[in-house]
């Protein structure tokens, strides 16, 4: 009686220790397991709370989205997922976060992390680190003329001209403000032919006028802290206009088509100018935006591309 009792405690003593072994080898499937990418691997894996695994080039984690790009199209576009969604990223260089949870209210749209206005709500002034850091650099091309001092310019009919090119350089000075300045030049052309009867001549008349802005100006946003795509603005500014103006002059005499004048001149003029426009931001991603806008200062229309300094 005494053995089978021992060997009835040896068996119960294998059964639990047979079952410790198991239970320590079972693996904790109430949470997601992070995978360790291979060696020198190429890409991330965010590790979704519902379990799916998303491979990509994490390019930014914020408090409120996931940003990135997929690996099979590396220089494509960026995609973004909310972080209460990510249960962890494993990253290519053995790193793993466990993403701590972020209460966001219920119901709060998503909205593109690249579209948003590129200030923040403190300190305004323009320091030197301020101006470089949130400085956008705009190119722009100007069409019909808007500034000359050619002495009765409208009389003119224009043989050509040349589209106003404007480089500008504005900073954030508060939440709807930037303040900058502008550099433009433009050239155009007139002509006319006049007869005149009394000393029997016939005149053509050509001129060339050179043009330089340079303006200081404001640049007012119309809808402060939008993040829509498209940002209306209007711009007014104060500067300098300068011209330089030849022309060149043939006379004919009606009664004797063998004797001609040809009379050359030049000036130059500068003058205070004002600067007043309304237009719009249109914007890519918080880098890169075309815009258009219509007013007087260096030429009427101008269409152009801006993008951001850091």
């Amino acid at each position: 009686m005494k053995r089978i009792f021992t060997l009835v405690l040896i068996f119960i003593v294998f059964l639990l220790s047979f079952a410790a072994r198991t239970y320590a080898q079972t693996p904790d499937t109430s949470r997601p397991t992070v995978p360790s990418p291979p060696a020198n691997a190429a890409f991330d894996v965010i590790i979704k709370k519902n379990g799916d695994i998303v491979y990509g080039l994490v390019k930014e984690v914020n408090l409120e989205f996931i940003i990135y790009q997929r690996t099979d199209i590396p220089d494509g576009p960026f995609y973004t997922i909310r972080r209460g969604e990510v249960y962890a990223i494993s990253y290519r260089n053995q790193v793993k976060d466990i993403l701590a949870p972020i209460n966001i209210p219920p119901g709060t749209p998503i909205v593109d992390p690249r579209l948003v206005p590129d200030y923040n709500d403190y300190d305004y002034k323009l320091t030197r680190d301020r101006l470089f850091r949130n400085g956008v650099m705009r190119v722009g091309l100007g069409f019909l003329r808007s500034y000359s001092k050619v002495k009765d310019a409208s009389q003119y009919a224009t043989s050509g001209s040349f589209p106003t090119v404007s480089i500008a350089y504005d900073a954030r000075y508060n939440s709807t403000l930037r303040v900058g300045i502008l550099a433009a030049i433009g050239s155009h052309k007139f002509n006319t032919d006049r007869l005149s009867l009394y000393d029997s001549t016939q005149s053509s008349i050509k001129i060339k006028e050179n043009i330089f802005n340079i303006y200081l100006y404001g640049r007012y946003e119309v809808v402060a802290g939008s993040r829509s795509a498209l940002r209306p603005y209007i711009t007014f500014g104060i500067g300098l206009n300068s011209a330089h103006i030849t022309s060149e002059s043939t006379v004919s005499f009606l009664n004797n088509s063998d004797q001609l004048l040809l009379i050359k001149s030049g000036t130059r003029a500068a003058g205070i100018g004002f600067m007043g426009r309304a237009g719009a931001d249109y914007y890519f991603n918080n880098q890169v935006s075309v815009f258009a806008d219509a007013g007087f200062g260096a030429s009427v229309l101008n269409v152009g591309v801006s993008f951001k300094v850091n």
